[in-house]
């Protein structure tokens, strides 16, 4: 069609149909690809890992409203130093998920049982570093899910 026939107003409102036609294009094709899989991908964590992600992240995607899930991406929280003649490493930490939600939307996701949170004592140290380094100045939203002891 030559919307260029068309007044201003006009050819503003086929634009916007278009781009909204294209989004749900967009969102079906992503909704078929999820689909086409079968299952969520597994084996690449833990049994909890892998129940949250059937549990609350594949239902997303097959909605259409996940558009990329990274499973334990690495970020650098302090780079290695060295102080004193002291060779200090670099700080790490990885979320379980990072989920990229199609309104734009960035959520980092830790999953842990109750026993693990509680072991690792140097945990609650890292995940404020991530919050404060990584999460709170890209505006990112921050998932802790916690499984009760059994």
């Amino acid at each position: 069609m030559d919307i260029e026939r068309l007044g201003p107003a006009a050819q503003e409102q086929v634009l916007q149909e278009l781009a909204r036609r294209e989004r749900l294009a967009n969102a079906e094709r992503r909704r078929q690809r999820a689909a086409a899989e079968k299952a969520p991908p597994g084996g690449q964590g833990s049994r909890l890992e892998e129940e949250y992600y059937r549990a609350y992240i594949w239902p997303k995607e097959l909605a259409g409203q996940v558009a990329k899930v990274e499973h334990h991406r690495r970020f650098e929280l302090l780079p290695p130093a060295e102080y004193c003649g002291i060779r200090l490493p670099a700080a790490h930490y990885t979320p379980d998920f990072v989920i990229a939600y199609a309104n734009g939307t960035v959520e980092a996701v830790e999953v842990k049982s109750h026993f693990t949170r509680t072991a690792q004592r140097d945990y609650i140290y890292r995940r404020r570093l991530f919050i404060e380094l990584i999460a709170r100045p890209r505006g990112w939203v921050f998932t802790e899910y916690i499984e009760k002891e059994r």
